[in-house]
């Protein structure tokens, strides 16, 4: 038997193809099965996957009507028949020793999660943000912790985490079908907490494309407001998941102030129309969790509480003087005195050059 299942969701990308394939056919670990989950493709690709599985037993097709990633990746899971499954997108690449290594660290430390490093490609394209999420430091958690969504480089892409394949099913993981993005994020908050034990290492073993022009991500990261508005939606998964499985209570400082960081803070630097939609979009989402926010609101910071408080006031957000103050206690709050300052200028700045 295999000892790892690759799910590789393919949907019209034979450009790029042969690049994630012949990635695969060079692994140190040659025991793994290469579950390539044809997603209704309408160009070549299949017939790029049928030629690699003439010469490689390995490659398994799977063909299915167009669903979306997330629906393509469930797929694959179904279909895994090794003890552990890992995720390549199409248009990405794994390094040669990546499924070695992903076997040895899930053997090593008996965890149902591992995390691991990324290089963007090409490595121009790369930027600070993207540079530090890809960089995780070598780490075991032997129980859940926040740390692991508010600290660690652990977040977003599920691309460079691997899973016991029965933990996904008796746990019952999958990704979320009805987003068109996010579905990464979502993921992880779903296997961190549930996870028994969860292994980060520092070792780069993806190479992952960081724009292909034409696609979503390429779309939304040229549209701020849209892409927020998304980040509203995601929110909202996971605060549903997390309220169903009993974990929302016992974390609902920490996630206000996640949701401050991923939405209501970005969301202040937009046009004032725009900022008001975002906040009282957030503000519909969280109105199931306004008594627990409520009963937990002395625990939270001032600058976390005032922006949650605003997006059930959006009136709150009247006038560029308010909204800076928010930012900056925000800034306070999160980097101190010293660099909210700095930010502050910069913000200064940009906006006097009309950015």
């Amino acid at each position: 038997m295999a000892q790892l299942s690759v799910v590789v969701p393919v949907y019209n990308v034979e450009d790029c193809l042969t690049w994630c394939l012949d990635s695969l056919e060079v692994q140190t670990l040659s025991d793994i099965e290469i579950l390539c989950v044809n997603d209704g493709s309408t160009d070549g690709s299949r017939n790029v996957l049928a030629s690699y599985a003439d010469r490689d037993a390995r490659i398994r097709i799977i063909d299915k009507p167009n669903g979306g990633l997330s629906s393509a990746r469930n797929a694959g899971i179904d279909a895994a028949t090794a003890p552990y499954v890992s995720f390549l997108d199409s248009d990405d690449r794994y390094t040669s020793n990546a499924c070695e290594r992903i076997v040895a660290a899930l053997d090593e430390t008996g965890a149902d999660v591992l995390t691991f490093g990324a290089n963007p490609y090409p490595a121009e394209d790369g930027y600070p943000w993207l540079e530090h999420v890809l960089s995780p430091r070598d780490v075991v958690y032997d129980a859940f912790s926040m740390d692991l969504v508010l600290k660690e480089s652990s977040l977003p892409f599920s691309w460079r985490t691997a899973c016991r394949t029965d933990f996904l099913r008796e746990s019952g993981i999958a990704f979320e079908q009805d987003l068109r993005f996010g579905e990464d994020q979502v993921f992880a908050f779903a296997v961190y907490p549930r996870s028994s034990k969860t292994a980060l290492i520092s070792d780069k073993l993806y190479d992952y494309r960081v724009s292909r022009p034409g696609s979503l991500m390429d779309r939304l990261r040229a549209t701020p407001g849209k892409r927020l508005m998304e980040h509203v939606t995601i929110a909202g998964a996971i605060f549903a998941d997390w309220q169903q499985a009993g974990f929302l209570h016992e974390h609902a400082v920490d996630m206000a102030f996640w949701l401050c960081t991923f939405v209501l803070y970005d969301a202040l630097d937009l046009a004032p129309a725009s900022a008001d939609e975002i906040f009282a979009s957030t503000g519909q989402m969280l109105a199931p969790y306004r008594e627990l926010l409520d009963a937990v609101r002395a625990d939270m910071p001032q600058a976390v509480s005032a922006l949650i408080d605003a997006t059930f006031d959006v009136g709150e957000l009247k006038g560029a003087t308010h909204r800076e103050r928010l930012m900056l206690a925000f800034d306070r709050y999160r980097y101190g005195r010293k660099r909210a300052a700095g930010r502050a200028v910069k913000r200064l700045l940009r906006g006097a050059n009309g950015n």
